[in-house]
């Protein structure tokens, strides 16, 4: 071994002599990240079994040596593939030649311990271990530093002080608090202090205007010709695109923030809103302040029914988030419907009362709605006395006044205390000439009139699909109808949101993976319409011959309808939902052929107001020829608790497991049983509806 270092020694000398080196030791040296971990762990499991050794008194000397052999091969390997990475330049000298050196002396405490186990000298074995053990982590430590930077151990210890973000997108410096935590994120693991791939550090303004190898990487002014920005637009299968395949990649949001930047002059000193201001570059930026953190509770089921039963509809804001948009549906509304709203104001965020017959005197139980964004009053006989019940409602942004009795002086209340970014005030006592004056004082657009704004904000429909089917086997192609006129739709295949920036649909869009898609419409002078979302997927196996233990209910009949690819409404009676009146689904799965799974997904339907309650357990059972079936996996689900009842949907319940090869499969599928004490049902028996079960 000890020969080995020294022709390594020899081929480092030679090395340095010359400055071609070739391709092949070059590709050799990409090996080192993959090599140096099986000494590591090797000499640390070795030292485990030392010191259990060493407390129990007893232990294999052979395991002992055969281990300490193994670290040594490949610590002496790691050291000569790692001087091979060396030669392609981009790192700090100082720092690469103490992980160096530091390595190469580990390689030879290692062999040392070797030897001296093998000639069974002990005196200086273990203390030699220690140090070892010391020397190794040392290496470890320089090791991350070159590649990720020399913060990297200590980015996220709680000990270090970390710069506060702005509140407000007014305070926020274009450079200091935006583009350089995108490139913090994205780029300065590879282009830092002591890692300079391509010459180029990008931590300071002065090393990102000296540029890298390839010259400057900032041309001010002109983004589309910055190598910084055409190394990221390139193809990501490209060799030159960066950050490289396989690192967290540049976000089309935070390209266009970079992008945006320079096109601006790319300064390190001005804010973010001293350049052109635009709705897009303001939403952007509110991802970069500080966010106080609130959590909300879901709304109880008898809060939601009390609103319910005075008159109003209720839907989440966002399927996944609590927030609640309420719309009064009657003629005319009370002072006792608005009161029954404080059950959920912790969850109510929009609020329509449009013509709903309002009046000053039912209007005080607003004031409990702290959580307000968007109101709507427009259409009703309500004056100034409502306003005052609205002051310090600091969260609203949009406030409808349209056709009220509200005039200059309720006006000015509301700007000068909570400054919504939108008020209308069409068709009211408010006198133009005084709304354009409260405009240039304040950041607050009053719309005035109908040309200038709507008196009503109107968002655009949702877009719609022509694809009904969800599920497929090989690929399938998803069609929209056709957008209206100017109208833009836009879309995402991975569940993040929509926005302008995302891919347009122009054609079909052919897949051949699940995808969890999500779509919106855009148009100039409308609100964006609300997020159509869909998922969409890719099976393995289409189930044609199974048994079912128990048969669904007369009611909702049909067990082929939990393999028949088609997928159900949120509606019950939609007719494609088989439904189980206090039993579990219990089916049994032949394949004719012995099938590789490594997953089952099962739709349900929850609809508590119709007794109707996600399972609480799914069971998945495998057998092998002549063997009984086993369980492979189970997965639980609260299915009573009352927080989490407090509306109609579906779910996929998807259950993971380690891939097996069967011929038989059998999937239980537990009903809730007897519905819970807080139903209004309590003892009764619960329903279980089931659409589609998906093997994969």
């Amino acid at each position: 071994m000890l020969g080995l270092l020294d022709m390594f020694l020899a081929e480092l000398l030679y090395l340095e002599s010359t400055n071609n080196t070739p391709e092949f030791l070059l590709f050799l040296g990409r090996f080192h990240p993959l090599i140096l971990h099986l000494p590591i762990g090797g000499l640390l499991l070795v030292f485990y079994f030392e010191i259990v050794g060493r407390i129990q008194k007893k232990y294999s000397d052979n395991l002992i040596k055969n281990g300490l052999g193994f670290s040594a091969v490949f610590a002496i390997l790691a050291c000569i593939l790692g001087y091979f990475l060396s030669l392609e330049g981009g790192y700090e000298e100082g720092i690469t030649n103490i992980h160096m050196y530091t390595g190469i002396g580990t390689a030879i405490l290692i062999t040392i311990l070797f030897l001296l186990k093998k000639s069974s000298k002990e005196k200086l074995y273990f203390p030699l271990f220690v140090l070892t053990i010391i020397l190794i982590s040392i290496t470890g430590h320089y090791g991350s530093v070159l590649t990720h930077g020399d913060t990297f151990l200590t980015q996220y210890s709680p000990l270090t002080t970390k710069k506060e973000k702005p509140k407000v997108v007014d305070s926020l410096q274009y450079f200091s608090d935006v583009i350089f935590p995108i490139l913090e994120d994205k780029c300065i693991q590879c282009h830092n202090a002591t890692k300079q791939k391509g010459g180029l550090s990008l931590i300071s303004e002065m090393m990102i205007l000296q540029g890298g190898d390839e010259g400057k990487g900032l041309l001010p002014g002109n983004a589309i010709a910055s190598n910084i920005v055409k190394r990221i637009v390139l193809p990501v299968e490209d060799e030159n695109h960066m950050p490289p395949a396989g690192k967290n990649q540049i976000t089309s949001n935070e390209l266009w923030l970079l992008k945006h930047w320079i096109n601006n002059g790319a300064s390190f000193k001005d804010k973010a809103l001293a350049f052109e201001n635009n709705d897009t570059l303001v939403n952007l930026l509110v991802n970069y302040l500080e966010k106080d953190l609130e959590i909300v509770p879901e709304a109880s089921i008898s809060a939601i029914n009390k609103v319910v039963k005075a008159g109003f509809s209720l839907h989440r804001v966002a399927t996944d988030q609590p927030q609640l948009s309420a719309k009064f549906d009657k003629d005319s509304i009370s002072e006792e419907a608005i009161s029954t709203l404080k059950g959920i104001a912790k969850q109510l965020v929009q609020l329509d009362l449009n013509n709903t017959n309002l009046t000053d005197d039912m209007s005080e139980g607003l004031k409990r709605l702290k959580k307000l964004e968007h109101l709507r009053l427009d259409n009703n006989k309500i004056s100034n006395k409502t306003l005052n019940y609205l002051v310090d409602l600091e969260g609203i942004k949009v406030l409808n006044l349209h056709n009220t009795l509200v005039d200059n002086e309720g006006l000015s209340m509301i700007v000068n205390e909570i400054s919504p970014k939108d008020i209308y005030v069409w068709n009211t006592k408010v006198d133009e000439q005084y709304a354009a004056e409260m405009i240039q004082k304040d950041q607050t657009v009053i719309h005035h009139g109908i040309f200038e704004g709507f008196a009503e904000i109107k968002p655009l429909k949702p877009p719609k699909l022509v694809t009904q089917q969800t599920i497929f086997k090989d690929s399938l192609e998803i069609v929209f109808n056709e957008p209206l006129r100017k109208a833009r739709l836009y879309y995402t295949l991975d569940g993040s949101e929509p926005d302008s920036t995302s891919s347009r649909y122009i054609e079909p869009i052919k897949i051949t993976n699940s995808v969890s898609l999500k779509a919106k419409m855009y148009q100039k002078e409308w609100l964006p319409s609300p997020t159509m979302q869909e998922e969409f997927f890719k099976i393995k196996h289409r189930v044609e011959n199974f048994d079912m233990l128990h048969k669904p209910s007369v009611k909702y009949p049909g067990s082929y309808k939990v393999f028949d690819f088609v997928e159900a409404s949120t509606t019950f009676s939609d007719g494609k939902w088989a439904g189980f009146e206090g039993d579990d689904l219990v089916t049994k799965i032949n394949f004719e052929e012995p099938q590789t799974i490594n997953s089952v997904s099962v739709s349900s339907l929850q609809d508590t107001g119709s007794w109707i309650f996600f399972p609480k357990k799914i069971e998945i059972y495998a057998k092998s020829e002549n063997t009984p079936f086993e369980k492979i996996e189970t997965i639980n689900y609260d299915a009573t608790n009352e927080n989490k009842a407090t509306e109609i949907k579906k779910k996929r319940f998807k259950i993971e497991f380690p891939t097996i090869h069967t011929k038989q499969i059998r999937i239980v599928v537990h009903n809730v049983g007897k519905l819970p004490s807080w139903h209004q049902g309590v003892g009764q028996k619960g329903w279980l509806f089931v659409d589609e079960i998906l093997i994969q």
